[in-house]
């Protein structure tokens, strides 16, 4: 809507300066939106001398009482005053009226300033859009406003705002974190309209990361296995699979398959052969990564059951569950005192299987007997089976009756194994298959199978 040039001219009233007073003061300055009309005076006082009146935009004549100036939208009216329709940014600037006349007078000039608002614009550098960098690098991207007042500059990260100290039109940061990556947007905003918005899509390079849910993996001969590991990488990465030092040769029983990050080894009918450490490549052209995993026959670790309890003073009864494809043969039981947050020597003692299974779960309890009254202690079990000695199970603390409560409570299943009071049983080959793996595995698995049979010849000695 065009605003009427006489609401214009009264708005401008109060900042004429008459062209006799001759004054030098800063021009007045009208502020206007695009599209709308705006009125510029030019008071000249009428003295009976043929007068002369020109105005100028930017030392271009754009009116002139002598002589007709071809120029749409601008308009000098008899009171000398210049009318300027349908603003456009390219009118923004300053006004000259010249008032001229015959010697001796001269001529003697009045200044005027139109300042045009307009809606903020913005672009980014890069002017893409799209940034990338490699991690640890430095990040800078910045964007460039226009519009009248000058934009006031904020940004947005992921959708949510970044509290900066200040306004700035530029960010520098460290890529240190590939989280970092994502969108960052650039808003301005003059209060003209509404807030103009640019993207950057920054990525930030790095190598290939492996997370592996499972680093062992349970399988028995004639069933399906299936090794997992996720991948992140920017660029993408191409992963395979290695075992004993070569490429996995896949085969309708041997395939690999991906679904974005997530890729899997799945091996069908599983063989003796199989049985053995794997490695998930995953490499870019910014490095390899490597995450090893073992397919095992050997039993889960056990798991110690809340419904363990006291059978007497010098007495506790353990109940524990193992998943196993194969028969357990027997089990490793350790235990040892624990006063004053001190622990005592581990004892074991050799627990025959029942053989009694229903499936792959294996349940077996067992009284432990002689203990000391009113005495903490600790308690983890081991499960043989024709693969081999498993991993050690959590430790379970329990307490005959009398011993005083302590910061966890008389009896809990502690959720971390205490790596350095492990039993020396523990550190026995989880596997009787020494198949080998890649070079960087080869000489760190050595398989130990003497040790464990060692301490099953010592508790079956101490039990007689």
């Amino acid at each position: 809507m065009v605003t009427p040039w006489w609401i214009l001219l009264a708005s401008v009233l109060g900042v004429w300066a008459t062209v006799k007073d001759g004054a030098e003061n800063a021009p007045p300055t009208v502020e206007i939106f695009e599209n709308e009309t705006v009125l510029l005076p030019c008071y000249v006082d009428s003295i009976g001398v043929p007068t002369r009146v020109r105005w100028w935009h930017e030392d271009v004549l754009v009116a002139d009482t002598s002589e007709v100036v071809p120029r749409v939208r601008v308009k000098m009216w008899d009171n000398r005053s210049l009318e300027v329709s349908f603003i456009q940014r390219e009118d923004a600037g300053l006004y000259v009226c010249q008032a001229s006349r015959p010697a001796p007078w001269g001529h003697v000039t009045q200044v005027h300033a139109i300042r045009v608002k307009y809606p903020p614009s913005v672009h980014t550098i890069p002017e893409s859009g799209e940034l990338e960098v490699n991690m640890g690098e430095n990040v800078e991207m910045s964007c460039v406003a226009e519009g009248v007042p000058f934009p006031i500059i904020t940004w947005r990260s992921k959708g949510e705002d970044m509290h900066l100290l200040d306004h700035r039109a530029r960010l520098q940061f460290n890529a240190e974190n590939r989280s970092l990556s994502g969108r960052y947007s650039c808003i301005a905003n003059n209060g003209v309209g509404e807030p103009a918005v640019a993207h950057i899509n920054l990525r930030i390079r790095y190598k290939p990361e492996i997370e592996a849910q499972k680093t062992w993996v349970h399988a028995s001969p004639g069933l399906r296995a299936q090794l997992h590991c996720k991948v992140s990488a920017c660029p993408e990465a191409q992963v395979e699979w290695f075992f004993k030092e070569e490429r996995v040769r896949y085969s309708a029983r041997v395939l690999k398959s991906f679904s974005c990050e997530d890729h899997s080894l799945i091996i069908r009918n599983v063989r003796d052969e199989d049985y053995g450490y794997y490695l998930c490549r995953a490499s870019n052209s910014l490095g390899i990564t490597e995450k090893e995993i073992e397919l095992s026959g050997v039993a889960n670790p056990a798991v110690f059951k809340k419904e363990s309890h006291v059978i007497s003073r010098t007495a506790y009864k353990l109940i524990w569950e193992v998943d196993s494809y194969s028969p357990i043969i027997g089990y490793q039981l350790l235990f040892r005192k624990r006063v004053n947050g001190r622990h005592g020597d581990w004892r074991n003692v050799y627990v025959p299987s029942e053989r009694d299974a229903i499936g792959s779960v294996h349940a077996h309890s067992y009284n432990l007997t002689g203990l000391a009254e009113a005495t903490h202690y600790e308690v983890q079990v081991l499960s043989r089976n024709r693969y081999g000695l498993s991993r050690p199970s959590k430790i379970f603390s329990f307490a005959t009756p009398g011993a005083p409560a302590d910061k966890n409570g008389i009896y809990t299943i502690d959720n971390v194994v205490d790596d350095k009071s492990m039993p020396v049983v523990e550190l026995a080959s989880m596997s009787q298959h020494s198949y080998g793996s890649a070079a960087s595995l080869g000489q760190r698995k050595t398989l130990m199978v003497v040790l464990p049979v060692v301490c099953f010849v010592i508790s079956v000695l101490a039990i007689v």
